[in-house]
């Protein structure tokens, strides 16, 4: 009899058991390993690849061999720095700059042939992603084969061709085009047609797109020329037109968010998260944004790296937060050439210097890892003319924590930054976000409607996704 009741009990208590773990639901493992696609033109994410340095090899199939990766990562565009031949006479470092373009119709005998160039070209587009060259239009190396076949290309001071001055430096190994010029603009658009016809590149970066000594004619008639070839080509400029260069947007898909990079560095030296917010704000309501036109946002890219050293070193305890912002604030984000991996290493653009693929920064690795998936997966994220609305949720710790809610149709983002050194136990001060949503950095459920609070570490970021 006692060995029946005890029976008895041993079998209630497995029911109940069983019926406590069917009433709790089974949280949704994520794969950060495997490849989605990306909901849409206006939730992708740009990669910059300095292909000297990308792989030990330094050349188109270093960077063709890591595709898969690239890929699984989340990247849908390839912005390739210049793949042109480099200019010998008054070279920079041991190799040259790659802006300094000696050749518009040839790659860079390091890098491969131009056959190497379509494999790569045509291996992206196998896994449906874009491939952008960058294209230097304001100069070229002063041994160009212009400069001996037609020297009236080039700007002159006194009858002679001069380097340009650009931030204040002169730039010694190049000549000034002049870009107002209408044979020079014909020209360069014969080159530039090459590449779209021939290897089927999607669209161009063009550097210090800004300068005054390029006519609006030159990126009318270039727009107009390569459309004709490819209509979905796109167009992003080397420059910051949310104060200024307004008639220059109008030719351009993306713009850099400059400004806005410049805002991040004024918070590390000064500390106001208050001014900060304010500047994030200022982003995202810029009335100049509005239909198809969008900025690239992003903590690093190689003149950064050069000249004020990496997004380590500028950023410190606050990378993670920047990193972030720059996924999930505004528009469409840029990893540069090592990044994704958290490699800590300047690199100038003038000699070889491999990215440390071995030596990894997990945090910022499985951080720029998700964050790709949710940029590319989450209609709140959309850039340019699929933006939705941003909301700033107020906190009870607002001197220290900056929070913001993204928004379109059914989708959220809500967004908690913590910028001080310790743990914040916090809630939601007024407007409470409202539903379920998903901890998506860490896992598990939430309902701020029911309990509003939450906690942040040290620098720290959590995200939640409806």
């Amino acid at each position: 009899m006692k060995l029946n009741r005890l029976f008895l009990i041993a079998i209630a208590a497995s029911l109940l058991l069983a019926s406590c773990q069917k009433s709790e639901p089974q949280k949704p493992t994520e794969d950060w390993d495997t490849p989605v696609a990306s909901i849409g033109k206006n939730n992708r994410v740009i990669y910059e690849v300095n292909v000297r340095n990308f792989s030990k090899a330094g050349n188109f199939d270093g960077v063709r061999n890591d595709l898969d990766r690239l890929y699984k990562l989340g990247v849908d565009i390839l912005w390739l720095m210049p793949i042109h031949p480099i200019g010998v006479t008054g070279r920079s470092g041991s190799l040259g700059s790659p802006y300094s373009v000696r050749d518009y119709m040839a790659v860079n005998p390091d890098y491969g042939t131009v056959d190497d160039f379509k494999n790569l070209v045509n291996a992206a587009h196998a896994k449906g992603m874009k491939v952008w060259m960058d294209w230097v239009p304001n100069h070229t190396a002063m041994d160009h084969v212009w400069f001996t076949e037609h020297f009236t290309y080039y700007a002159q001071k006194s009858g002679k061709p001069y380097n340009p001055v650009i931030g204040g430096i002169t730039w010694s190994d190049v000549y000034q085009l002049n870009m107002k010029s209408a044979d020079v603009h014909n020209a360069m658009i014969e080159c530039m047609k090459y590449w779209v016809s021939e290897c089927k590149v999607d669209g161009f970066r063009f550097d210090y797109a800004s300068s005054d000594m390029i006519s609006n004619d030159f990126w009318v008639s270039a727009r107009a020329a390569l459309t004709a070839i490819n209509p979905d080509l796109e167009f992003m400029a080397e420059a910051d037109c949310s104060t200024e260069y307004a008639t220059l947007l109008t030719n351009f898909d993306f713009d850099y968010a400059w400004g806005f990079n410049d805002r991040m560095n004024d918070f590390i030296t000064s500390k106001d998260l208050n001014k900060f917010k304010d500047d994030c704000k200022a982003l995202f309501n810029n009335d100049r944004y509005q239909g198809g036109k969008g900025k690239m946002v992003y903590v690093t890219n190689h003149d950064l790296n050069a000249d004020y050293g990496t997004e380590f070193s500028r950023f410190s305890n606050y990378l993670s937060i920047m990193t972030a912002i720059s996924f999930t604030l505004y528009d469409m984000p840029l990893i540069y050439n090592g990044q994704e991996v958290g490699d800590d290493q300047q690199m100038n653009l003038f000699d070889k210097q491999t990215v440390t693929w071995g030596n990894r920064n997990e945090r910022i690795e499985a951080l720029i890892k998700k964050l790709c998936r949710l940029k590319r997966t989450t209609k709140a994220l959309a850039s340019a003319s699929e933006r939705g609305s941003l909301y700033l949720m107020p906190t009870e710790d607002q001197d220290v924590l900056f929070s913001y809610k993204r928004t379109n149709g059914d989708s959220e983002v809500v967004v908690i930054l913590n910028f001080s050194g310790k743990n914040v136990d916090s809630q939601f001060a007024g407007t409470v976000p409202m539903g379920v949503f998903r901890d998506y950095l860490d896992g598990g459920d939430v309902n701020f409607s029911e309990d509003p609070r939450f906690s942040v570490p040290a620098y720290g970021v959590k995200i939640y996704r409806k």
